[in-house]
């Protein structure tokens, strides 16, 4: 019986919110500038307004993976990647204010791949076996570890 406490499972479970959040904004973001390039040209505020939200979902997903790898046991690859993305995001908001398309295209491509890619990673982690919750411990449990000595404990 392991006496190391089970692992909990919501910063996991923010993260999926957060990173499913992000990969719906990601994919909403070349059909806002698409009608935009098709004549309709109150679609390129509603493209800013996303991009602002994205980078806040992209904030609060760097969040919830820090806390997920800290807490629940997600690799810290996670974390440095959903940074990469924020810092991407923040270039990319700024290339776009200064209409350097030449640049803000493609970034925005590289942004909406790096997003979809990193939810479909984050839905697919599996926390290890130990890390599942586990039955409380009962008397007999901790007496029979008491019994076994310090050696056992630790």
């Amino acid at each position: 019986m392991s006496l190391n406490p089970a692992r909990p499972r919501w910063p996991l479970i923010t993260l999926r919110v957060t990173a499913g959040l992000t990969a719906l904004l990601a994919l909403i973001q070349p059909i806002l500038a698409g009608g935009f390039l098709q004549g309709y040209y109150p679609l390129l505020d509603a493209h800013m307004m996303a991009a602002m939200i994205l980078a806040t979902a992209v904030l609060l997903s760097v969040i919830a993976a820090v806390l997920a790898w800290r807490l629940s046991g997600l690799p810290n690859r996670t974390a440095v990647q959903y940074g990469i993305l924020l810092l991407c995001c923040v270039a990319q908001i700024s290339l776009g204010f200064s209409r350097v398309l030449l640049i803000h295209i493609p970034l925005g491509v590289g942004i909406f791949v790096m997003a979809e890619k990193f939810a479909v990673e984050v839905f697919q982690f599996k926390p290890a076996a130990g890390s599942a919750p586990a039955a409380a411990p009962t008397m007999a449990d901790l007496t029979a570890v008491a019994a076994a000595g310090p050696e056992v404990a630790e």
